[in-house]
C-alpha cells in the first residue's frame, strides 16, 4: 500500500485504495511524512491491519459469495489416563514416551486488550508416547501466556509497546528467535529447554522499528528502521551471541563468540550500528542472509559432532573451521534485501564484510582471535561498532523500482548462478532476481542483479516463508485471494523458472497473512502454522505424508481415507490478531 501524495484528502480515501504516486523522500512535504509515520506507529489492532494492507473482502466486494473447500480436520482424542495428553494421529497413548520430539515457539498477536504482552508460547506439533499431535496445544510446562521470557523483557521496559516482528535463523537449528517491539526493545524467546539468558537491547527513541530478520545460524538480527530525527531508512544491525557454558548448553561453543554461527540459546546482544537505506525512507520488510545452510558438523572422529567439542583457542580447531572438515559450516558472504511498499523500492545488501571479518577474527591467526577475547559494550570492544572500525559494515550495492512490494525472501544456497531473491507485490506478481556475487564470496556487481522470472501468488501477499528440506521451493500467503502458494523455482535445463505447483483454500481459514512450516525430528512429514488475523486464531495443515523415522516406520496420509492432499491438524484461538509465528524443534 502506498500514501496518497494529496494529505488533505487522505481522510476522505479508505485505507485499502492509497495506492497513488510513491513517496519520494528528497520532494515529500512534512505532511506527508507525519502521515506515513502516523499509520507506521499506530499499533491497535486496525493500524496493523491497515500495514497489511486489503484482505479478502476488499477485493471481492460486491461479487457473488465464493464456496471455499473445507479441508478434513483431524479428530482430537485422549485416554483417560494419568498424564495422558491430546493427540490426533495413531495412538492410544502409552506411558512408555518411546521416542519423541516437539516443536516449540512464539506466537506474535495484536492484543485486544491494552496491557497485555502479545506473545505466547505455543507447542506446535509433539511426538512421543505412541501418538503424534498435529494440533498447536498449550504446551504442557515451560510456560504458555504471556511467553515466559516476557518477565525479562518488562523488567528491561515496563512498557515495551506491541510486538512488530519476530525472527529466527532459519537455515539450522535455532532454539531462539530475536523479537522488537513498537517501543525499539529487543529480546529473545525459546522453547522449554532451549531459553538462553533472554538478553535484551533497547533502540534510540528516534528509532522506528518495522520489521526483522535474522540470518542463516542465528549470527546477526537486522532490524528496519525509521530514523524519525533524520528522516532515513536505516538497518540496524546487532550481533548475536550464544554461549552454552554461561547456560549449561551441551549443543552449543563453550565460549563467548558474538557474531559467529550457533544454535541460538541467546545469551547477549551488541548493537553494532546502522546502514543508510539510500532512496527509501519507509523501510517495511527485510530478509538477511549468509551463504552457509545447516549441514552437518564434523565431529573430531570423523562422525557427526558439537560445537562444543572445539575450542577456538587453539589453533588445530580454529583450521577445522577455516580450510579443515568444517571449512562451509560457517558463512563466508551473504545479502540482505529490503523494500518499501510505501515508495515502491527495494534495495539490496552486500553482508560479505560481516561474515568475511568474523571467519578472519575467530579462525585465522592467533592474533586475530585473542581481539575477540577482549570483549564489551564500548565501541572498541569486540565486536566492533561501524562507528569505530567501518570497514566490515556493509554497503547497500543497488536500489531497484518494484511495484507495491509486500514481502521479501531470500536464498539460503545456490551461489552466483542459482541463488535469488524474491519480491512479491501487492498485485500478485512473485519476481525472481538474480544476485550474482552477493551470493558467494566473489565481489558483487550490480549489474548481476536483474530480473530472472515471475509468476502470479495471488494478491496481496503478505508472507514469503521456506519450504524446508526444499531449496527450490518457497510458500506465499496470499491475503487478498485467502490461499497459501507453493513455488518451485527448480532449476530446468540452465534455466530457473517459477511455477505454483499447489495451493491450500480451507473455509475455516479466514484472514491468513502468515506462515511458517515447523521443525521435524524424528518424524518425516511437512507441516504449516497459519496465522489467521481476522479469525483471531492460528491454524496447523499437514501437508505431506506422515513418516515414524523409528519404531517400525510407520506411515500416515491425510484425510479421512489417507488420501487427501492436506489435512487440518486443529486451531487455537487467541485474544487478539495474530500476525507472526516462528517456532523451533525442542532440544
Amino acid at each position: 500500500m502506498r500514501i496518497s501524495r494529496v494529505f488533505v484528502v487522505l481522510a476522505l480515501i479508505p485505507a485499502f485504495a492509497r495506492a497513488a504516486a510513491p513517496v519520494d523522500p528528497s520532494t515529500a512535504l512534512p505532511a506527508e511524512r507525519a502521515a506515513i509515520l502516523r499509520e507506521l506507529s499506530d499499533w491497535t489492532p486496525a493500524g496493523f491491519n491497515r500495514r497489511l494492507g486489503p484482505d479478502y473482502a476488499h477485493y471481492h466486494s460486491g461479487q457473488p459469495a465464493e464456496r471455499f473447500p473445507e479441508v478434513w480436520m483431524a479428530q482430537s482424542k485422549k485416554e483417560e489416563i494419568k498424564g495422558a495428553r491430546r493427540y490426533q494421529v495413531v495412538g492410544p497413548w502409552s506411558k512408555k514416551s518411546g521416542d519423541f520430539s516437539s516443536t516449540q515457539g512464539q506466537i506474535l498477536y495484536v492484543p485486544a486488550e491494552a496491557g497485555m504482552v502479545g506473545v505466547d508460547r505455543v507447542t506446535i506439533l509433539e511426538w512421543s508416547n505412541n501418538c503424534f499431535s498435529e494440533r498447536p496445544e498449550i504446551p504442557w510446562w515451560g510456560g504458555f501466556r504471556p511467553e515466559p521470557a516476557s518477565k525479562k523483557w518488562l523488567a528491561a521496559n515496563a512498557s515495551p509497546g506491541v510486538p512488530v516482528a519476530m525472527a529466527r535463523g532459519m537455515a539450522s537449528w535455532a532454539n531462539c528467535g530475536v523479537v522488537v517491539f513498537s517501543s525499539g526493545l529487543v529480546g529473545s524467546a525459546g522453547t522449554c529447554t532451549g531459553r538462553g539468558l533472554e538478553p535484551t537491547l533497547q533502540l534510540p527513541p528516534t528509532k522506528l522499528p518495522t520489521a526483522i530478520s535474522v540470518t542463516n545460524k542465528s549470527e546477526f538480527a537486522l532490524i528496519t528502521v525509521i530514523d524519525t530525527e533524520s528522516h532515513k531508512g536505516q538497518v540496524a544491525v546487532i550481533a548475536i551471541e550464544s554461549n552454552g557454558k554461561k547456560v549449561k548448553f551441551v549443543h552449543e561453543w563453550q565460549d563467548a563468540y558474538p557474531g559467529l554461527c550457533n544454535v541460538a540459546v541467546i545469551t547477549g546482544f551488541k548493537l553494532l550500528g546502522y546502514i543508510d537505506l539510500p532512496e527509501i525512507e519507509f523501510p517495511t520488510s527485510i530478509c538477511g542472509v549468509g551463504n552457509a545452510m545447516g549441514g552437518r558438523m564434523n565431529g573430531r572422529d570423523g562422525n557427526a559432532g558439537l560445537l562444543r567439542e572445539y575450542d577456538l583457542a587453539k589453533q588445530a580447531d580454529r583450521d577445522v573451521f577455516l580450510k579443515g572438515s568444517n571449512k562451509g559450516y560457517s558463512c563466508s558472504a551473504g545479502f540482505a534485501v529490503v523494500a518499501s511498499k510505501y515508495q515502491n523500492k527495494a534495495a539490496f545488501i552486500d553482508l560479505q564484510p560481516l561474515f568475511g571479518r568474523v571467519r578472519e577474527m575467530y579462525f585465522t591467526t592467533e592474533e586475530n582471535y585473542a581481539k575477540t577475547r577482549d570483549q564489551g559494550a564500548e565501541p572498541g570492544k569486540w565486536p566492533y561498532t561501524f562507528e569505530h572500525d567501518p570497514s566490515w559494515k556493509p554497503a547497500v550495492v543497488k536500489t531497484i523500482d518494484v511495484p507495491q512490494p509486500t514481502a521479501v525472501l531470500a536464498s539460503m544456497s545456490g551461489g552466483a548462478k542459482n541463488a535469488r531473491a524474491f519480491i512479491a507485490s501487492m498485485d500478485g506478481t512473485l519476481t525472481l532476481y538474480s544476485v550474482g556475487g552477493l551470493a558467494d564470496d566473489t565481489a558483487a556487481n550490480p549489474a548481476d542483479i536483474v530480473k530472472s522470472g515471475e509468476v502470479n501468488v495471488g494478491r496481496n501477499p503478505t508472507c514469503l516463508a521456506y519450504q524446508k528440506h526444499s531449496n527450490s521451493t518457497i510458500t506465499a500467503v496470499s491475503r487478498g485471494d485467502r490461499q497459501i502458494a507453493w513455488v518451485s523455482h527448480a532449476d530446468k535445463k540452465g534455466q530457473i523458472a517459477p511455477v505454483v505447483t499447489r495451493t491450500l483454500r480451507d473455509a475455516r481459514l479466514i484472514d491468513p497473512v502468515a506462515v511458517e512450516m515447523a521443525d521435524t525430528h524424528g518424524v518425516e512429514t511437512n507441516l504449516i502454522t497459519v496465522c489467521d488475523f481476522a479469525g483471531k486464531q492460528v491454524l496447523n495443515y499437514r501437508t505431506s505424508q506422515l513418516v515414524w523415522a523409528t519404531q517400525g516406520g510407520q506411515k500416515f496420509g491425510m484425510g479421512a481415507e489417507g488420501k487427501d492432499d492436506f489435512e487440518c491438524g486443529g486451531l487455537m484461538e487467541f485474544p487478539g490478531n495474530p500476525f507472526c509465528v516462528s517456532a523451533s524443534n525442542v532440544n
